[in-house]
């Protein structure tokens, strides 16, 4: 089996990612979920759309749940028009802004918190009200199709690499694998060429740079500010059941470490566990993340709590997003001074997050700027 590092999802509302993979031929390999479900071990929140429009369509799922107390949904009544209305002061934490427009504890900690660290990979303390109250708009509140969860059936080297390689190739692209670049010598504002750590060097007119700002550093060539993003963990557990699983909806578990859980190959008893904003269990042991992993996907089943694990694989990813708090000052635009060469890579100044979304807004807008140059 292939495992990713991680599951990637995408949302209803990540347009520009949807209409890539359509255009690469792989938007089949996407089960987009109707209901999402949000789990503390004791009650279940079924979010799904009503017949009422955008951005009434989720309240009708949420009035009738147990998960909210009555105070906490009303309260919710009254949020949604101030999170539409107000934007974050620059610099304002998502905690502090949504406590500036009236957001209860209850409801911070049982609804956004789970949006914001799922979505940004960090909490709610830690990342901008900027981007956590676009996160909640964009899903939640502006059009009845975004809050919808797309999750891949497939690796992503089934989802993106396979497809996208063939695209390339089918219209006349060299695509070189496992050929590294040791640096990009640039001479009288222009990138000249390139050298490889084979020592060939490669020369071209023009030149996109889709790689993370540090591998950019390591290539001599300036970041333009990327070096000054700081990064935020998530680690994962693949769980392999002795016996078949349930077939899971993707779950939500709230108040756990880990935070997701996906059904991956419910006839082989493949279980996969996410842990967000995953700070404090970058240190922990195997073993240790295992339970933890293991106690967040028996919360979504309990049938997993008895199940014999077969095997258990742990990976972590240390600079797995960028942190989104004053982040628009370190993220660069596509255009550089350097006249042939532009960038791209989620970590640009797309206006997104760290996302598959922001990374297809940043390759467009590299194209544009190729394209508008020549």
């Amino acid at each position: 089996m292939t495992l990713d590092n991680c599951q990637h999802v995408l949302l209803g509302c990540c347009t520009e990612a949807v209409d890539f993979l359509r255009q690469i031929g792989s938007l089949e390999h996407v089960r987009f979920h109707d209901r999402l479900n949000v789990i503390d071990g004791r009650n279940t929140l079924t979010i799904e759309a009503s017949r009422l429009p955008a951005p009434l369509h989720l309240l009708p799922s949420i009035a009738r749940s147990p998960f909210f107390s009555r105070r906490a949904k009303a309260d919710l009544y009254m949020l949604m028009p101030a999170l539409m209305l107000r934007e974050a002061g620059k610099g304002e934490t998502a905690r502090d802004y949504m406590r500036g427009i009236g957001c209860t504890q209850e409801l911070l900690e049982r609804l956004v918190e789970p949006v914001v660290v799922s979505a940004l990979n960090e909490t709610s303390e830690q990342a901008s009200g900027k981007y956590a109250r676009m996160v909640l708009v964009e899903s939640l509140l502006k059009s009845r199709r975004g809050y919808r969860l797309g999750v891949p059936t497939v690796p992503q080297s089934e989802l993106i690499g396979k497809p996208g390689l063939a695209y390339l190739e089918s219209r006349g692209c060299d695509v070189r694998l496992r050929c590294r670049v040791r640096s990009v010598r640039v001479r009288d504002g222009a990138v000249r060429w390139l050298e490889l750590t084979s020592g060939e060097r490669m020369e071209f007119d023009r030149y996109v740079a889709a790689v993370p700002p540090d591998a950019l550093a390591r290539m001599g060539v300036n970041t333009r500010g990327g070096e000054r993003l700081g990064w935020r963990p998530i680690v994962s557990a693949h769980l392999i059941f002795d016996g078949q699983t349930p077939a899971l909806e993707p779950a939500c578990v709230v108040g756990q470490p880990f935070g997701w859980v996906f059904s991956k190959g419910p006839d082989v008893g493949y279980v996969e566990v996410v842990a967000s904003a995953a700070g404090d269990l970058m240190d922990l042991g195997k073993d240790e993340l295992l339970a933890l992993a293991r106690r967040a996907a028996a919360t979504a089943d309990r049938v997993l709590e008895d199940m014999p694990l077969r095997k258990g694989i742990v990976c972590r990813w240390r600079r797995a997003t960028f942190a989104t708090l004053a982040c628009d000052a370190h993220r660069p635009a596509a255009e550089t001074p350097t006249s042939n060469l532009v960038l791209a890579g989620d970590w640009t100044g797309t206006d997104w997050p760290a996302t598959i979304e922001s990374a297809v807004r940043s390759g467009r807008a590299a194209a544009s700027a190729l394209l508008e140059a020549a």
